[in-house]
């Protein structure tokens, strides 16, 4: 084989190489997407010590919501998780906003991480957190 079927060769092998692999690449990313929705974009805002809340009522855009469930996010090894408000069960992001139904769910970072929800006053509604100056809104999802 001359040199220049073997270039010729070498670079085709290498272009469809590439091309398969950003194919596959985007149907990961599709996956992803299709899974999580829009839960896909908080997972790469949130970090360590956020406050999670949800409101899993169904609500009207006129009216506020109410948030009647908090967690504390924890990221580890590309995954996030969610513990609840009693920092004893530890669940994917996936599985605390979408398999409970989650309506609305909003994103606060402290001017402190948080590391136990025990510290915070619980009065069975979270949405004064909202209005809190120590906290600020990261995202939001609807």
């Amino acid at each position: 084989m001359s040199a220049k079927k073997k270039t010729f060769v070498g670079i085709t092998l290498i272009s469809i190489t590439l091309i398969i692999g950003f194919v596959f690449y985007g149907l990961y990313l599709m996956a992803d997407e299709d899974k999580y929705g829009d839960l896909v974009y908080i997972k790469e805002e949130v970090e360590n010590g956020d406050l999670i809340l949800k409101c899993s009522k169904e609500y009207f855009s006129n009216k506020e919501s109410e948030f009647d469930e908090i967690g504390i996010i924890e990221k580890s090894f590309g995954q996030v998780y969610v513990w609840d408000n009693k920092n004893t069960l530890k669940k994917t992001l996936f599985d605390w906003c979408e398999r409970q139904n989650a309506q609305k769910v909003i994103i606060l970072r402290g001017k402190r991480k948080v590391k136990n929800l025990n510290i915070l006053k619980i009065d069975g509604n979270y949405n004064y957190l909202l209005n809190s100056t120590e906290y600020e809104k990261i995202t939001e999802t609807l």
